[in-house]
């Protein structure tokens, strides 16, 4: 996962930039959390809303992402369920 932060970093050099932080931006929620059900909700549209192009491009078949999309509803009303992600952040001064 470094390489994500560094190349961040990297971007921001080539721009002109300074880097002067690099972190990671944690979301996430387990099932008993009141925002769980949005970042359920969250999963599925982006899927949802890729579909189309996934199957297109052959990388999977539909009946392969309508399954997927039906997991993650499953998913979302497991009780023991938790989504987290991390995404890198990166700041910089010109």
């Amino acid at each position: 996962m470094g390489d994500d932060i560094e190349g961040v970093a990297a971007l921001l050099h080539e721009a002109g930039a300074r880097p002067t932080r690099c972190t990671w931006l944690f979301f996430g929620a387990c099932a008993g959390e009141p925002t769980f059900p949005a970042f359920v909700e969250n999963l599925h549209f982006l899927l949802a809303a890729t579909r189309d192009t996934i199957v297109g491009a052959g990388l999977l078949g539909a009946g392969e992402v309508d399954e997927a999309l039906a997991q993650i509803r499953r998913f979302g009303k497991l009780p023991d369920a938790a989504f987290w992600y991390a995404v890198a952040y990166a700041e910089g001064v010109k």
